[in-house]
């Protein structure tokens, strides 16, 4: 131990290369959840496969899945043994299996590639942005993890930009490589992550590891001493806490803030995969058709999508997250009431009230609750349990998701819903989510992870608040 006192200091990537190793597991996950509507266009036009509806749901509900177990499982270990090792391993299921779809024969052959995929994307969601998150100053967290939500919509456009031209050059076959050509960054990413430490704050949380050698690679990536002082004082105060333990998720102040995150993200999900997944099929009810369906969503994915997502980036650390949270949810709100009277004729004028839908949809989602919902299961849990955190709000909001997979294009039918109920039904919930996040969500800007480790969550007057008394800052 006395050693590492004198040791030389450790060389460890910079911020810049950390952020982009970790965003890369969000690119391929907009990649993938993506790259799906692509195979799911051509199922339905040439039926390429034997299918049911329901196997074809499934398709696109079983990666949802696969996520759910992976962000559990991999986010209960990250807070055990550490992000590091499963940070280089998670996406080898991705590289595998992405390979294994595109050769699939048969529609159930995907069905099972596509959860193992799902598997891999979900336990990435548990450690790259948890990773990340715990390697950066408290003034730049916000934007640290802009960074790496801004990569989803990359991703997103990757897909579209690379399943419009394999449609083009050959709708039958095109969508194999679409979906087989994911594994080449993985694989990269997997072989360059094999440089990265392990996150600092799990190891100040780990009483085996020297406080010298945790200094060391924080002072390579450039947090200051003051901050480091706090960090270390939080090993103390969390040595009560069990590592990964999923019921202290929902014991005295911490369940509290777990309902908040889990209950903010399964609305925003409702309405964000309900629009999001078949935004290609919603496109050919509004009266674009074939290919045209895919260069549309790719629009709206980039630049207009990623636009929203860098806003996150510039203003997460400025203007905060519970601001940024109300204007989106309003906004995604406005935007499937545009979608509600677009569904209700056909012409170019109701096609120009969808198009402007899908802007606001994607912009200001992107800026508001798509990028703060992970930043509020980061940050409003400890380090031992933070992991843990992220990876059971992912895993609930997938098996939300996976279920809309199934129930949307059944309430969308004309003699359930129809399209116009369906986007009623998805207004109130936006409508739900935004009362919820004014009444119940709290600030994190301006506090550090220790801190709001040890803050209260009370309201003052209607204002959620999470607030240090005098033990607190000590």
């Amino acid at each position: 131990m006395e050693s590492n006192a004198y040791a030389k200091p450790v060389k460890v990537p910079g911020r810049s290369i950390i952020t982009s190793l970790s965003a890369m597991g969000y690119f391929l996950d907009g990649y993938d959840l993506s790259v799906i509507s692509v195979f799911t266009l051509v199922l339905v036009t040439y039926h390429i496969f034997r299918y049911t509806a329901f196997t074809e749901s499934f398709v696109t509900g079983s990666a949802l899945l696969g996520a759910f177990v992976g962000a559990v499982l991999f986010g209960h270990y990250a807070d055990r043994i550490g992000r590091r090792y499963l940070y280089i391993f998670d996406l080898i299921f991705f590289a595998v299996f992405a390979v294994l779809t595109a050769l699939a024969t048969n529609i159930y052959e995907m069905i099972a590639f596509r959860f193992f995929v799902g598997l891999g994307v979900g336990a990435d969601y548990s450690l790259s942005p948890v990773y990340t998150t715990e390697m950066y100053p408290n003034a730049k967290r916000g934007g640290g993890y802009g960074w790496v939500w801004t990569f989803w919509s990359l991703g997103a456009a990757a897909a579209f930009i690379i399943g419009y031209g394999f449609y083009l050059i050959d709708p039958l076959t095109g969508w194999r490589w679409t979906l087989g050509l994911g594994a080449i960054p993985a694989i990269v990413v997997v072989v360059m992550r094999m440089r990265m430490p392990e996150s600092i704050r799990w190891k100040a949380a780990d009483k085996n590891v020297s406080e010298q050698e945790i200094r060391d690679v924080a002072d390579s990536i450039g947090i200051k001493k003051e901050e480091m002082d706090s960090i270390m004082a939080e090993r103390n105060r969390e040595s009560r806490i069990r590592s990964g333990s999923l019921s202290s998720l929902f014991k005295g102040e911490y369940g509290k803030r777990t309902l908040i995150v889990w209950i903010q993200w399964i609305l925003y999900d409702i309405a964000g995969y309900g629009i999001g997944l078949y935004s290609p099929l919603i496109l050919k009810e509004l009266g674009v058709s074939g290919s045209y369906t895919l260069l549309y969503s790719f629009m709206f994915y980039m630049p207009i999508g990623f636009m929203g997502a860098f806003g996150a980036v510039m203003l997460n650390d400025r203007v905060g997250r519970r601001p940024l949270q109300i204007l989106g949810f309003g906004s995604m709100a406005l935007a499937i009431l545009l979608f509600f009277f677009a569904a209700s004729g056909k012409g170019q004028v109701f096609l120009a009230i969808g198009i402007l839908a899908f802007i606001i949809d994607y912009a200001l989602g992107n800026l508001g609750p798509g990028n703060t919902m992970g930043l509020y299961a980061i940050e409003l849990l400890p380090t031992k349990l933070r992991s843990s955190s992220m990876g059971s709000a992912t895993g609930i909001t997938r098996i939300v998701s996976f279920l809309s997979a199934f129930l949307f294009p059944y309430l969308s039918k004309p003699t359930v819903l129809g399209k116009e109920g369906f986007f009623f039904v998805l207004f109130v919930v936006m409508i739900l989510a935004l009362i919820f996040t004014i009444f119940f969500t709290p600030e994190t800007k301006g506090l550090s992870l220790e801190e709001i480790t040890v803050a209260k969550y009370r309201h003052e007057g209607w204002k959620p608040v999470l607030a240090l008394d005098d033990t607190s800052k000590k």
